[in-house]
């Protein structure tokens, strides 16, 4: 991710896994875990908020880290609007279509493919047709998990973006990848030589999760010193994108005339 290093960072659903350089953390789901592998963290700024209706003012940031997230969205259309509308730059992370039909979680609703410098999504329309046979085999098999680590690249859609989100929407009857063809082959698997953090994966695998964990967290407080601007600045409405009121456990819109509750310092803005 090219962050730089004055930049307003937003990331949406960060989840239990948020990223150091981040300075405002999203989640739609602050007391449900079903869709993430751990406990959310709240360690800096947290609002509760729908992707969707993103409860922030026009261009607030900098840069938006988006992992993870666009494959469970209903109406990606006005989810990639919105994360427009919020900053001027910024990451996408998604499983790929491979990763999809390999491990097929069923809360997913989109395929994506990174095609031409494009993001291609299509509907989700079948099931998993391995059931939970690879989720078992990368938590019990060192054999499987080492070759899904070593070969990442494949499993996963990485597309960073600048001023717009370059993206189409295509039928589910069939798919934008062609892996009879060996041209395609080729060039799916010299991504792997040009991805220049292809380690970052196992390395991860293999430090203890308790070191990793405070690493990021010693980076996040390091980042917090440096931030410029604070969620009484930069907050709106989700419906009408009217900046609030502030209260001690409520915030007010005054041009919907809607409430929002202010929750262990969390506001709740979610749609």
């Amino acid at each position: 991710m090219n962050i730089r290093p004055g930049d307003f960072v937003l990331e949406i659903g960060s989840g239990h896994n948020p990223k150091p350089r981040s300075d405002v953390l999203c989640d739609k789901f602050i007391d449900d875990n079903q869709q993430r592998g751990g406990h959310l963290v709240v360690d800096r700024p947290l609002v509760e908020g729908d992707g969707q209706y993103l409860p922030f003012v026009d261009g607030a940031f900098d840069y938006v880290i988006c992992c993870h997230v666009l494959e469970h969205v209903e109406d990606p259309v006005r989810f990639i609007g919105e994360l427009m509308r919020v900053a001027t730059r910024g990451y996408i992370e998604t499983p790929s279509e491979i990763a999809e039909r390999i491990y097929g979680w069923r809360y997913h609703h989109w395929l994506i493919n990174h095609i031409d410098a494009k993001l291609v999504l299509q509907k989700k329309r079948e099931k998993s047709q391995f059931g939970e046979l690879f989720h078992t085999l990368v938590a019990r098999d060192k054999q499987w998990k080492r070759f899904h680590l070593t070969h990442h690249h494949l499993f996963l859609v990485q597309y960073e973006w600048e001023d717009d989100i370059n993206y189409e929407l295509m039928q589910a009857e069939k798919s934008p990848i062609n892996l009879s063809c060996q041209k395609a082959l080729e060039t799916l698997m010299a991504q792997s030589g040009r991805n220049g953090n292809a380690w970052m994966p196992i390395l991860k695998n293999v430090l203890p999760s308790g070191m990793v964990a405070r690493v990021k967290s010693i980076l996040a407080k390091r980042n917090r010193r440096r931030q410029t601007k604070r969620l009484h600045e930069i907050l709106a409405c989700p419906h009408c994108k009217a900046t609030m009121n502030w209260a001690t456990d409520m915030l007010h819109c005054q041009i919907c005339e809607k409430h929002y509750p202010i929750i262990n310092g969390i506001p709740r803005l979610a749609v």
